[in-house]
């Protein structure tokens, strides 16, 4: 039930992948990520991005602000099993994108976590 697809962002500053999902957003996901690099000067700042990215997913779906859409760190390949449509992997680092991971995460030591926190 659904249209599901999604938007995985990679970059060597993150921990793992960010995953964009849209449940009824079909080939929105292509069209996001194509609109904010043909307009953005943020490719190699991956927060940024990433917002620029969620935003423009989410307006072409006309999030309310209730239900639909979601970001998380789902990690690959397993996110990629339930949607209908094709994943779209952004490298945010350099600005491609395409239908196959990257593979840029940099998995955090679980020392250097508990290191960073005050």
């Amino acid at each position: 039930m659904g249209d599901r697809s999604l938007i995985v962002i990679e970059s060597e500053q993150f921990a793992t992948p960010i995953t964009l999902y849209g449940h009824w957003s079909g080939t929105d996901n292509l069209t996001a990520v194509q609109n904010v690099l043909a307009r953005t000067g943020r490719v190699g700042d991956p927060s940024y991005l990433t917002a620029q990215m969620f935003w423009e997913f989410a307006r072409l779906g006309n999030y309310d602000g209730e239900l639909s859409f979601g970001i998380d760190t789902f990690g690959l390949p397993d996110a990629t099993a339930w949607v209908d449509n094709e994943t779209i992997f952004v490298n945010a680092e350099t600005g491609e994108y395409r239908t196959e991971p990257f593979g840029l995460a940099r998995p955090v030591p679980p020392t250097e976590i508990v290191s960073a926190c005050p």
